[in-house]
C-alpha cells in the first residue's frame, strides 16, 4: 500500500522545505508554554509532547536529518522506495495483513524520505493505541520489504518518471536545477534505470543509515501522558542503531543568473513561468523581515502586488506567487506562473519590474500593516487538529527554534520594522539576479 502520509514533500528549487540542522534540546521538564513537556525515556529518546485529552486521538511525527540527499548515484530512488516500503508489511505480518490490521485498529502510519529528512507519522485512536504503537514499533525494527511490494513500488515509481517528463512543472524544476545548482545532489534525477537496480539488501542499508537514534526528533500530541509516553518511546526506537555515517553533503553554490529566460520549448497553450533568486537562511536576523517582505510581493494571494497587478488590472494569468525555498544547503527566493504563450515574455518583463521597484523603493507602510495582520492572524490555524499540531511542532524540532517558538512567533513578526524590509529589499530584490525559465512555446 501507499505510504499513508508524505511528511516532507521537497524539490530542490520547489518547495519550502526545512533548513537548519536540527538541534536537539537539553532535557527540561516543560517549556515556557505550559502545555509542551519535553519527555526523556528510560533510554535517552526524547519527545515534545503536548497532552490535550478533549479528543480521544494522538498524532506521533518522527523524523531523522538526512535524506535522499545521501543516495548513492547508482541508486537514485532508493529513498522514495524506503518511504514506500515502510508499511508494507512487518514482522509476522504480509502487506495484506498489516494493512487490514491498521485498519481494525482505525489507525495510519507511513513514512516518506525526501531530500533532507527521513520521517513517519502516527495516528491513532486513544482506545487502541497499544495496538498502534506497537504495529509503528514493527515497521521500525522488523520492516518485511517483501519481493512483491518492492516491485511494485518499482513499477508505480517508473510509471511516476516517466510522466514527469511531459509534466512542465517538472521540466521547469530540472531546467532551473540544472542551471542554478549543476552537479550537487540536490539536483539529482531519478530514473527507472537507476530505480530499478535498487534492492532489498539497498533498503536494508538506507533504513539503517537514516533511521538512527542520534538524529531522531519526535513531537506527540494527544489523550497521553508523559509517564504513559516514554515507556512507549524505548520500545518504538529502541531497536535502532545508535549512529552512522552519512557522506557529506556541502552547501549549494549557486551560478549567477542569465541574462535571458531559459525556455524549454514544449507544445502547450500556456507557457510556464518559473525564477529564482538568492534567498535568506532560516537563522539569518533578517530572516522575518524577509517572510514579511515575500507576503507583500507574491506570497500574500490577491493582497500581493504581482497578483494586484499581473492578474487582477492586466488579465495575464489566472494566478502567480512567490516563495521561499529553506533547505539545509539551498535558500532561494521562488515564484511561478503561467499564462499565455503570447504574454509569457510580458510577465517575464512585469516580474522584474516589479521586483526592481520593491527593491529600489521598498513597500509602504500600509503593505507592512496588512502583512503583519494576515501572517500573525493566520498561525492559529496551523494547530486546529492534534496532526497539525504535531507536523508543525516538528518543523519547530528541525529548525532548532527552540520551546517557546509558538509563542514568539508572532512578536518576531511585529517586530518587522519598515526599514528593515527596505534593506532586506535592497539587499535581494535585484532583478538581474533571478534566473527565469519558460517552459512553453512563448512567442
Amino acid at each position: 500500500m501507499r505510504p499513508a502520509f508524505a511528511l516532507i514533500a521537497l524539490a530542490a528549487l520547489g518547495a519550502c522545505s526545512k533548513p537548519a540542522p536540527a538541534v536537539v534540546e537539553a532535557a527540561k521538564d516543560t517549556s515556557a508554554l505550559a502545555d509542551i513537556q519535553v519527555v526523556t525515556s528510560p533510554g535517552g529518546v526524547t519527545a515534545w509532547l503536548v497532552q490535550e485529552s478533549f479528543v480521544p486521538i494522538i498524532a506521533m511525527e518522527m523524523s531523522w536529518k538526512g535524506g535522499a540527499e545521501t543516495e548513492p548515484e547508482a541508486k537514485l530512488g532508493g529513498a522514495w522506495l524506503l518511504g514506500y516500503m515502510m508499511n508494507e508489511g512487518a514482522g509476522e505480518l504480509d502487506t495484506q495483513a498489516y494493512g487490514a490490521r491498521m485498519e481494525d485498529l482505525n489507525m495510519s502510519f507511513g513514512c516518506s524520505v525526501s531530500v533532507d529528512w527521513s520521517g513517519c507519522a502516527l495516528s491513532t485512536l486513544k482506545e487502541t493505541s497499544d495496538e498502534a504503537f506497537d504495529m509503528a514499533r514493527l515497521a521500525l525494527s522488523q520492516p518485511r520489504f517483501d519481493a512483491e511490494p518492492l516491485e511494485r513500488a518499482k513499477r508505480e515509481l517508473a510509471v511516476s518518471l516517466q510522466e514527469a517528463e511531459t509534466d512542465p512543472g517538472t521540466l521547469a524544476a530540472r531546467a532551473m536545477n540544472a542551471q542554478v545548482l549543476p552537479g550537487h545532489p540536490y539536483g539529482r534525477i531519478a530514473t527507472a534505470e537507476t530505480a530499478g537496480s535498487v534492492t532489498r539488501d539497498d533498503i536494508i542499508a538506507l533504513k539503517a543509515a537514516l533511521m538512527t537514534k542520534d538524529r531522531l526528533l519526535v513531537t506527540v500530541v494527544g489523550d497521553i501522558s508523559a509517564e504513559e509516553l516514554k515507556p512507549k518511546l524505548d520500545e518504538m526506537f529502541g531497536s535502532l542503531p545508535a549512529t552512522s555515517a552519512l557522506p557529506p553533503v556541502a552547501d549549494v553554490e549557486a551560478r549567477p543568473a542569465p541574462a535571458e529566460p531559459v525556455v524549454i520549448d514544449f507544445p502547450i497553450p500556456q507557457t510556464l513561468v518559473e525564477f529564482s533568486g538568492p534567498g535568506i537562511k532560516r537563522d539569518d536576523p533578517d530572516f522575518y523581515a524577509a517572510y514579511v517582505l515575500n507576503y507583500i510581493l507574491g506570497g500574500g494571494g490577491f493582497s500581493s502586488r504581482l497578483m494586484d497587478d499581473i492578474r487582477e488590472k492586466k488579465g495575464l494569468t489566472y494566478g502567480i506567487s512567490t516563495f521561499q525555498s529553506l533547505q539545509t544547503h539551498l535558500w532561494r527566493w521562488n515564484g511561478d506562473a503561467s499564462t499565455k504563450n503570447e504574454t509569457a515574455r510580458e510577465v517575464v518583463k512585469l516580474v522584474k519590474e516589479h521586483i526592481a521597484r520593491l527593491g529600489a523603493e521598498g513597500p509602504t507602510e500600509a503593505e507592512l500593516n496588512d502583512a503583519k495582520a494576515y501572517l500573525t492572524g493566520a498561525y492559529p490555524l496551523n494547530f486546529d487538529t492534534n496532526s497539525k499540531i504535531a507536523r508543525n511542532l516538528m518543523a519547530v524540532r528541525q529548525d532548532g527554534l527552540g520551546l517557546d517558538y509558538v509563542s514568539k512567533r508572532n512578536g518576531y513578526i511585529n517586530a518587522v520594522t519598515l526599514d528593515d524590509l527596505k534593506r532586506v529589499a535592497a539587499t535581494y530584490m535585484k532583478p538581474e539576479a533571478f534566473t527565469f525559465v519558460l517552459v512553453g512555446q512563448p512567442k
